[in-house]
């Protein structure tokens, strides 16, 4: 049961840091890289990551898969947002939302990851 809590806040923390509290100016950055704005976007998702994870595992564990997590996030955004511009697709064009899918869920399987090293740990 505990997992699944885990699992719970890691998505609801996803929602937050990819809908909530991303900025504009961090979107244009996603695609080039070591630019600041994606950078930031990836460090607001290890924050919370960590935060979230030291209430179930010790604090070295947490940190270690924040870290993961926020790199893991900032390749998968980096990817999608450099298929977009070189396919010159937008919001309008349905392999836009293909591409956006799968990044989403690349992210839960990133969540589903970290859940499957806390339970073997």
């Amino acid at each position: 049961m505990e997992l699944i809590i885990v699992l719970t806040a890691l998505f609801s923390k996803h929602i937050l840091a990819d809908y909530f509290f991303q900025r504009a100016w961090m979107f244009p950055d996603k695609g080039v890289y070591g630019a600041w704005g994606g950078v930031a976007h990836a460090i607001t998702h290890t924050i919370l990551t960590s935060f979230i994870l030291m209430f179930f595992t010790d604090v070295f564990t947490a940190q270690a898969l924040a870290v993961l997590d926020g790199f893991l996030h900032y390749h998968i955004d980096y990817i999608k947002n450099n298929v977009w511009k070189s396919k010159k697709y937008t919001a309008s064009h349905s392999e836009y939302w293909m591409i956006h899918g799968v990044d989403q869920f690349l992210h839960f399987l990133t969540y589903v990851l970290i859940v499957f090293l806390i339970s073997n740990h």
